[in-house]
């Protein structure tokens, strides 16, 4: 049986979390938006090939046990509605990592990112999770000063994406896997 773990995103509506799963997941992307009401579920199988040479695991047996037995991911697209979310709390219970996604051409998404942050930590505990810029390839209306003020605070990686143009999509997923990976015991 293969290595298997739940990974939420969150973050406001209208931010691309569906289209950056469906860049990752299927190599897609629809230009119409539709609301993601609830979750949205995709699995996806991680090719370690690119990412296991990163990895920092103490117990070199467990690491030939995860190339041998292979990755997955069961990714929940959390619905962005902050008034709906109470009928989503149950999805970021045993998550094993999270994404925490803003627009880039969206300043209050960016402001609500302390809100999922503490959203996830209280439902889900400390658990790896990155925070993901996207809409890159869009006007940029936050300015980098105040994104990394932010990161420094938070201490976490950060990745700039655009899920229509595939640019930098693989590397933030690839990024979140191996520090799950690295949580493994």
């Amino acid at each position: 049986m293969s290595y298997r773990g739940k990974v939420i995103l969150c973050g406001d509506a209208g931010v691309g979390k569906t289209s950056l799963l469906a860049q990752y997941v299927d190599d897609q992307f629809r230009e119409e938006y539709h609301q993601t009401i609830g979750a949205n579920f995709l699995i996806k199988e991680i090719d370690l090939s690119r990412i296991i040479d990163k990895l920092e695991l103490k117990n070199p047996k467990l690491k030939n046990d995860i190339k041998q037995k292979g990755f997955k991911l069961y990714f929940w697209d959390i619905g962005g509605q902050t008034d709906k979310l109470w009928a989503n709390e149950y999805y970021f219970v045993q998550a094993v990592g999270a994404m925490v996604i803003f627009s880039l051409e969206k300043v209050s998404s960016f402001d609500h990112i302390d809100f999922w942050i503490s959203k996830l930590k209280e439902l889900s505990g400390e658990i790896p999770y990155i925070v993901v810029g996207n809409k890159v390839d869009l006007k940029r209306e936050i300015d980098v000063e105040i994104i990394e003020k932010k990161l420094k605070e938070l201490g976490v990686k950060y990745f700039e994406t655009s899920a229509k143009l595939n640019e930098n999509v693989d590397h933030a997923f690839e990024s979140l896997s191996v520090q799950i990976l690295n949580t493994f015991k």
